[in-house]
């Protein structure tokens, strides 16, 4: 009887290990989930190049005096334009600051008309070409950049009209001026980004040389936007 209950004890025991690599296989194992990928952020550091296309306008007035007589002018013009720019860009977090120059061929044209006393100036011209080197302070959200910039413009003028009293005249000026504004740069691709921007430029530096004529005061503002395309080298 006693060796009866030793079998059956042992055999008890043996099952019981034998049952246990069984039981702990039917508990579920957890699962570990992979974590996501880091993805980096866009970097704006570098030199970059691109082409740009746009309109501008622009209108001002004023006091002159023609042959002596104190009077009023005013004019205004506008025109498409084409050009190439570069920059540099140093990103530092999300703070992008940079420079730019660019220089655009225009088809501007525009005219100016003054009365004083019975004095009369009518005048018609144009601007071929015109540039900027410019500051720029921006904000990255990843590919996307929002930023402001600053700095001068440039540009030349073309023009021919006629003064009473006096007869026609022609000449030709390249001036300097400021100019603010800002946009927004999006990067399509690794290398490539595209662009919006508006630029506000004030009066210029000199006024055109006109024969029997001096401006005494005077403001013009000039608009300017433009959309563009960028390759990051």
């Amino acid at each position: 009887m006693r060796k009866i209950a030793i079998a059956l004890l042992s055999t008890t025991a043996l099952f019981g290990i034998s049952a246990q690599p069984a039981s702990a296989a039917d508990i579920a194992r957890p699962v570990y989930k992979a974590p996501p990928p880091v993805v980096a952020m866009y970097n704006w550091t570098g030199f970059y190049a691109g082409g740009n296309i746009g309109w501008g306008w622009s209108s001002g007035d004023g006091d002159i005096i023609i042959n002596g007589a104190a009077g009023t002018f005013s004019g205004s013009g506008d025109g498409f334009f084409g050009g190439v720019q570069a920059g540099y860009n140093w990103q530092n977090g999300p703070w992008v600051v940079g420079i730019e120059t660019d220089f655009q061929a225009s088809a501007g044209n525009g005219s100016i008309s003054g009365f004083a006393g019975g004095n009369t100036l009518t005048a018609s011209g144009d601007s071929p070409w015109f540039g900027t080197i410019r500051g720029r302070l921006g904000v990255a959200q990843d590919r996307a950049l929002w930023y402001v910039t600053g700095g001068a413009l440039y540009s030349k003028s073309e023009y021919d009209g006629i003064v009473t009293g006096f007869g026609p005249f022609s000449g030709s000026d390249t001036t300097w001026t400021w100019t603010v504004g800002g946009g927004l740069e999006w990067a399509l691709f690794d290398r490539w980004t595209a662009k919006i921007e508006y630029l506000y430029a004030g009066p210029s530096s000199s006024v055109p040389s006109i024969p029997a004529t001096r401006v005494t005061d005077g403001w013009a503002d000039t608009h300017i936007i433009r959309t563009g395309l960028n390759f990051r080298f």
